[in-house]
């Protein structure tokens, strides 16, 4: 069969015919179909795809395929043992049926073709899991003939373990009403003919079937009996354990629902919990960031008014404002991200509707700009390729290492040249370094081995954007004690989750944030 040009309707179709013994309802046909059409897309997916399956989903596919092998060779092992008692049961029941022996009791050819006949039917107990309704059927035929009711239990069984619940109640009707006839029939009838009758024979030499082999008149209660217990044990075996596999059956579905079900409502509460906190520091974000920084920028823009007699009061409030309206927009592409949960995993609509101030290698010029009008001296090598091929998380994660990078050189070497070399493509990855000269008291300073061991000497990392302080020593201390030294463990999260290498540092007497991320694919 051609998977590539085989349309999606037809392939559900087809694989549902194929899949119904792996599908069989417990109580109706509507489950089945769902669950095979969820499987057939699945399945309709893997065959039409090029791309190979995950290691996973291989080794699942091979044990799929190796518990189907067994199951499918125990139930032909079961079918042949089945098939082999079956015969010789029906040759038995043959003795129930006069015409196909002759006068002295030896079969007759009716009697012959009628065994082969019935070894014949017999094979239809192959078919007993995928189309149960045909060993039924043709053992029904078979108990209303000469009283073989023993396929047609088999059928029954199945019957009640797989078919919808109406199904299975017309099957366990027809079946307890057939057997119940056989039973009466074989009751009334002559005792020469009854099956069980050459258990009552006097003489182990006489032939059943014949006058002379007629059992003892004591016997024939004891005939009888024995015929009722058969028949009443063979469809209590069939209905009892169809009814108690099918129950079975039924509870394990609704566990397994049930579980899915938990699962599901335990994912909603978590999910309905992280949402309500999302809501909270969204909230929180707002209230507390946005009245202060819409007042530095009224206030950084009345500076800039009334300063037009010094060009650098008028300059650097012009800076200020310009940095409070970018932290503005900035806080409320945060504020949203945390509010609709997005910030993580934003795509490329929700990056293309961003402002350009917010995070993007595009925007680290205008951030070197930024800075450098507060009077930091850079030195800046920029180099940037295949901007549009990169990660989102990359590309976001360039800009707030250079950012967190700047101000930490704003802070703690105030008036200090720092040297920022960015080079990003997508065959080399990206290298982002950023040196600055170090204190003396930083000159000590070792890398800490993991993110949250803190060495000393080591000046703490803000996570906000640069800022404008005065230009007095007072005011530098009070810049540089503040944070909570939250960027040096910002830039090694970020550096780990895309697999790079980076160092945070004094090295020949330059403060170092050296970061090296892994390269990237190239679309287009």
């Amino acid at each position: 069969m051609d998977f590539d040009s085989l349309s999606l309707s037809k392939f559900f179709n087809w694989r549902i015919h194929l899949s119904a013994r792996l599908c069989q309802p417990i109580g109706g046909p509507g489950l089945a179909e769902r669950l095979t059409t969820y499987v057939c897309a699945a399945g309709y997916d893997a065959l039409v795809s090029d791309q190979p399956l995950p290691p996973q989903g291989q080794q699942r596919l091979r044990d799929s395929r190796s518990r189907r092998t067994v199951r499918i060779v125990v139930r032909i092992l079961v079918g042949t043992v089945a098939w082999i008692l079956g015969v010789p049961l029906s040759f038995f029941a043959l003795l129930a049926f006069p015409p196909a022996f002759d006068d002295t009791g030896m079969l007759s050819t009716l009697g012959v073709l009628l065994g082969l006949l019935a070894a014949f039917l017999w094979l239809s107990v192959f078919a007993r899991h995928r189309w149960p309704w045909i060993p039924f059927v043709i053992g029904a035929v078979l108990a209303t003939a000469w009283g073989d009711g023993t396929l047609m239990l088999i059928g029954l069984f199945h019957l009640l373990v797989r078919s919808p619940r109406k199904q299975a109640l017309t099957a366990t009707a027809i079946g307890a009403l057939l057997i119940t006839v056989g039973v009466v029939r074989l009751c009334l009838q002559s005792p020469a003919n009854n099956p069980f009758g050459i258990l009552f024979l006097s003489d182990p030499n006489q032939i059943p079937g014949v006058d002379g082999s007629l059992p003892a008149e004591e016997s024939v209660f004891g005939m009888n009996m024995l015929t009722v217990i058969a028949g009443l044990m063979g469809l209590a075996i069939s209905l009892g354990f169809g009814f108690l596999l099918r129950r079975t059956r039924r509870m394990r579905a609704v566990e397994s629902f049930a579980q899915r079900q938990s699962r599901r409502s335990e994912n909603l509460s978590a999910e309905l919990a992280r949402t309500s906190e999302r809501e909270l520091l969204a909230r929180e974000l707002h209230d507390t960031l946005s009245h202060r920084l819409s007042v530095i920028s009224l206030h950084s823009g009345a500076l800039e008014v009334g300063g037009n007699d010094d060009p650098g009061i008028a300059s650097t409030a012009s800076a200020l404002r310009q940095e409070a309206h970018a932290s503005l927009e900035d806080l409320r592409h945060l504020v949203g991200g945390v509010r609709e949960g997005t910030l993580a995993n934003a795509g490329p609509q929700k990056e293309a509707s961003t402002p350009p101030s917010l995070t993007s290698m595009r925007s680290i010029p205008q951030l070197v700009a930024s800075v450098q009008a507060t009077g930091t001296i850079i030195r800046p090598s920029i180099i940037i390729q295949d901007v549009e091929s990169a990660p989102t998380v990359l590309d976001r994660a360039v800009y707030r290492i250079v950012q967190e990078s700047l101000t930490n050189a704003m802070k703690h070497a105030p008036g200090a040249p720092v040297t920022l070399e960015v080079t990003i493509s997508a065959d080399l990855g990206a290298r982002v370094v950023i040196a600055n000269p170090a204190e003396p008291s930083a000159q000590r300073f070792h890398p800490p081995r993991t993110t949250t061991e803190a060495g000393p000497g080591i000046p703490p990392y803000p996570t906000s954007a640069p800022r404008v302080g005065p230009a007095n020593p007072g005011a530098q201390q009070s810049l540089s004690s503040t944070g909570a030294g939250a960027g040096l463990v910002g830039i090694r999260e970020r550096v780990a989750m895309l697999g790079g290498e980076v160092f945070i540092g004094v090295r020949d007497g330059s403060f170092l944030v050296d970061v090296t991320l892994p390269p990237f694919e190239r679309q287009g």
